[in-house]
């Protein structure tokens, strides 16, 4: 049997948007990740409280699942509050309703992380009534490059 030590290149890649609120509607950020990454974390981070009349909640997710990563958080308060975050990376509850990627048990799974094909991650804030003070920040990071072929 033969012993191979990894030295394939990968590097990580990191992508982020900022969401400024500016009354009510819908808001869009999207992250594509090239062929072959590896989905290390999703960071939502409220820079500043969302003040839409009714709701303003945030979903991220993919082309398969739109809200499979994170559904509904509440960026007025509820789940995230100023200065704080989710991510992937907690194994905690990541907020708002339970999303189809992340399975919560004694600690968190993740499903969905690694795709052959290019993919795009977005992120989508549902503004209703009008506000302009929310401010949410949106950071991707995958890894990439080519693992090595360990083979006997």
């Amino acid at each position: 049997m033969a012993t191979v030590a990894p030295a394939g290149v990968v590097s990580v890649m990191a992508q982020s948007a900022r969401i400024s609120e500016n009354g009510a509607g819908t808001y869009t950020a999207t992250f594509n990740l090239p062929p072959k990454a590896t989905l290390l974390d999703i960071v939502v981070e409220a820079e500043a409280l969302w003040t839409a009349g009714t709701s303003a909640v945030i979903d991220v997710g993919d082309t398969a699942d739109p809200d499979g990563y994170f559904s509904a958080v509440n960026l007025k308060a509820t789940d995230l509050l100023a200065g704080e975050s989710v991510s992937l990376g907690s194994t905690q509850v990541n907020g708002g309703d339970g999303a189809a990627y992340v399975i919560v048990g004694t600690s968190t799974h993740l499903s969905r992380r690694y795709s052959s094909a290019a993919r795009v991650i977005t992120a989508t804030i549902t503004s209703v009534g009008a506000g302009t003070a929310g401010r949410t920040k949106i950071t991707v990071l995958c890894a990439v490059g080519a693992p090595t072929e360990i083979t006997q």
